[in-house]
């Protein structure tokens, strides 16, 4: 098979993270087909014989999008392309498969998720659902990461169960190998928050708890963009600049000593598909304070402690009560949650196309 995945999100985050692995893994135990990967403007270095890389001037969310990249897409004649995002070509018709990592930008109606005039965001989710809902139609197969964005898609879109598979996402390779770093001006006895700053991630509510109620030490380590810098305005003015502390994505081995040395991860989000800093907290024992919602209680691990988003209390206490807490993990955990065990599910369904 000529196989063409769409590597355009390679350096963001939780995307980013799955398509790393993706390739990383798939390049281990598949000698036979061939694989076009397309990277936006610069593509990193892969080994494998049969995978080569390809450069594209379009980024995702894009008109050119629609146009540019879906002619470029057609010109390979590609006997599946893999898009693993739920952003495509609307109007391409060969086969491909489609990853769905969750339903947030059809649950959450907000211009406080965008950057843009709030016109422009609700004229631009629209055509966003539009292509969701395309996307989910005319796929052969669409790959989810947990049973909860299964069930989600089936109550909210006309698809067949059989057509929806669930690849659990895991431990990332460059977790297994790297010893901790130290970060530079890192605090301590903190707690931490790892992802971005989105408003549907709950971040502020988090703040608001650390004002009111506490006098905890946060450790925010996430992308360094627009709401991030929303995010830094508001501890200046909630008067927490000396007590939480932003680190942006720096690499791989300050992460893991962040997870090592925190007290807890603290996951306060509205919605999620999966929840990756989950399952990285997990592998170093960092106990895991969650959002009670569905998918967390899917993929946690025993030992987690849940509250309610919405209610400030409920995490204040949950804080309070973190004195020498310990995160059960089960022995057969990761091999539930990996990345090696999604990619070659993920190749099953390639090749049963």
């Amino acid at each position: 098979m000529q196989i063409a995945i769409d590597c355009r999100l390679w350096n963001e985050g939780g995307v980013g993270r799955y398509l790393r692995n993706l390739v990383l893994e798939l390049s281990k135990i598949d000698s036979q087909n061939e694989y076009t990967l397309f990277f936006w403007k610069k593509a990193p270095k892969i080994t494998a014989a049969n995978f080569r890389t390809q450069i594209t001037q379009v980024k995702w969310h894009s008109l050119k999008e629609q146009t540019i990249f879906w002619r470029e897409l057609e010109k390979g004649q590609f006997s599946l392309v893999h898009f693993p995002y739920f952003s495509y070509p609307i109007l391409y018709r060969r086969p491909f498969v489609l990853t769905i990592h969750d339903l947030t930008i059809k649950h959450f109606f907000t211009g406080r998720a965008s950057t843009r005039p709030w016109l422009m965001y609700a004229l631009k989710r629209q055509a966003y659902l539009k292509i969701l809902a395309e996307g989910i139609k005319n796929s052969r197969r669409v790959l989810v990461p947990s049973q909860f964005v299964k069930q989600d898609l089936l109550d909210n879109y006309r698809v067949d169960a059989a057509k929806i598979q669930v690849t659990y996402e895991g431990l990332g390779s460059e977790f297994l190998n790297t010893l901790p770093t130290k970060p530079k001006d890192s605090p301590r006895d903190f707690l931490l928050y790892v992802g971005n700053a989105y408003p549907h991630k709950n971040v502020e509510f988090l703040l608001s708890v650390l004002s009111r109620s506490l006098e905890e030490k946060l450790v925010v380590y996430g992308p360094d963009d627009f709401f991030t810098a929303r995010l830094k305005r508001l501890v200046e003015n909630l008067s927490l600049s000396k007590r939480v502390y932003f680190f942006t994505h720096h690499s791989e081995a300050e992460l893991i000593w962040f997870y090592r040395q925190a007290r807890a991860l603290v996951f306060p989000s509205l919605a999620e598909g999966f929840g990756l800093p989950v399952v990285e907290a997990a592998r170093f024992g960092c106990p895991l304070l969650l959002s009670d919602l569905p998918v967390f209680r899917e993929i946690a691990p025993s030992g987690a402690i849940f509250f309610d988003p919405r209610n400030e209390e409920s995490l204040a206490k949950k804080i309070a009560n973190l004195k020498n807490h310990k995160l059960k993990v089960p022995a057969d955990y990761f091999a539930k949650f990996s990345f090696a065990r999604m990619a070659k599910e993920t190749l099953a369904v390639y090749k049963n196309q």
